[in-house]
């Protein structure tokens, strides 16, 4: 038997609690009884016989393994799967315009709408995506711009569409959006189950008084007051929506301050349906000394109700949705991309573009290049911490880029990791 090269045990106080990257699995111990077992773990025979019982839940934790199995072959074969996996994720952009102009958005917010023609190439699309590539399920995620900008227009017409065609292929279908939530009023709000909506991703720019500065519209006294109550309606209306609800902040705009504030507008019983990630925007620098102050404005939206995305780890064994074959994101003006995170929706030599057969044509098999293993690599093929990241951007990867993600990021995966199991064993 072996030791997982994947096992992260980690110390707090007064406990210590082991997690294994590959299963998920994770256990607590007293700190003192952890540093005598530890000791044991370079002979497993011997911890067998010392103490087999704990050395069967080791075992049935993948904590350790039998000398036959090879873990990076594991995270291959589960990459592999997860590239290829058949559930078509399709990123719709109606629009790049937007009614916020955020000053970090890495968008160019231009004046546009998804024409008649492309509205019917996509139509083609998901029919050809059905019938000729037999995909097994379909997730529509509307993004922009301000997707809401369109909502009558495009979102209703092509989910009615495509829900159709789900179910005469019998096949699962859902629609999900990143949106400011401006646009989500009583009267959308009430449309959204029928349409098949199932979460949301609406964007917090710090306290109200910071909020505001960044996301302003004539007419509006309070965006921060305005999307709140917005989205505690659509919630209340929509029992089955979750919502993730993500703080954007910078070391001068975090504050606690912003927890009393969203609570005063979201009910009690439509927290438990909100999920609280902080971000930092991608200008800032990164300052570690932040990371207790970000587990400490967790702890108060927890204390409050909310879920809290404490663990920003992969369970997909791939490092991006853009690393999937069944994944594309279809812009307004019908060209494709892989990634919605850079310049690329403006390019004017697009990655892909749809036919009017409804397939996409690639450039220069870009596609197919977006499917490599860009965790095959030196650096990340030594880090334990493959499995719970899997390695690079798959765009910085084809680029030459060698930079780790969560090194951008205030609290590391080791941090994180930490703050996610001291909260599950409360």
């Amino acid at each position: 038997m072996q030791i997982s090269k994947y096992n992260y045990i980690l110390y707090d106080a007064n406990y210590s609690y082991w997690y294994n990257g590959l299963t998920h699995k994770h256990f607590r111990l007293s700190g003192a009884l952890s540093k005598k077992l530890e000791q044991l773990l370079d002979n497993t025979d011997k911890l067998a016989i010392a103490v087999p019982d704990f050395y069967e839940k080791l075992k049935q934790g993948g904590f350790i393994i039998n000398d036959s199995v090879d873990e990076l072959d594991i995270i291959r074969q589960k990459n592999d799967a997860s590239i290829h996996s058949k559930d078509y994720y399709m990123i719709v952009l109606p629009t790049l315009d937007c009614n916020f102009k955020c000053w970090y958005c890495i968008q160019n917010h231009i004046p546009s709408k998804m024409s008649a023609e492309t509205f019917e190439k996509l139509k083609r699309h998901i029919d050809y995506m059905i019938e000729e590539k037999e995909i097994s399920s379909l997730h529509l995620d509307w993004f922009g711009g301000e997707p809401f900008m369109y909502f009558k227009e495009i979102i209703v017409p092509l989910s009615k569409y495509a829900i159709n065609k789900c179910k005469e292929a019998n096949i699962p279908f859902q629609n999900t959006s990143t949106t400011n939530g401006y646009y989500i009023d009583e009267s959308v709000a009430s449309q959204l189950e029928y349409l098949q909506f199932r979460h949301f991703q609406i964007t917090l720019d710090g306290e109200q008084k910071e909020h505001d500065k960044v996301k302003f519209q004539n007419g509006c006294d309070s965006a921060f007051k305005h999307v709140l109550k917005n989205i505690n309606y659509l919630l209340k209306k929509n029992p089955l929506i979750s919502l993730t609800l993500r703080i954007n902040y910078t070391h001068q705009t975090l504050s606690a301050n912003i927890v009393e504030q969203v609570n005063g507008l979201i009910d009690p019983e439509v927290r438990n349906q909100i999920g609280v990630a902080l971000k930092k925007v991608w200008q800032e620098r990164v300052d570690k000394s932040f990371a207790t102050a970000i587990s400490d404005i967790m702890d108060l939206f927890e204390d409050s109700g909310y879920q809290v995305q404490r663990l920003n780890h992969n369970l997909h064994f791939i490092p991006c949705y853009a690393n999937k074959e069944y994944y594309n994101a279809i812009n307004f003006n019908g060209n494709v991309v892989k990634c919605t995170a850079c310049d690329d929706l403006y390019s004017k030599n697009a990655l892909g573009k749809l036919t009017n057969q409804g397939t996409i044509e690639w450039n220069d098999g870009i596609d197919l290049k977006y499917q490599s293993k860009s965790f095959e690599n030196s650096r990340c093929l030594k880090c334990k911490f493959l499995p719970l990241c899997m390695g690079l951007c798959p765009r910085n990867f084809l680029r030459g880029d060698t930079y780790c993600k969560y090194e951008g990021e205030d609290m590391n995966l080791e941090y994180s990791l930490l703050n996610f199991l001291n909260h599950e064993y409360k």
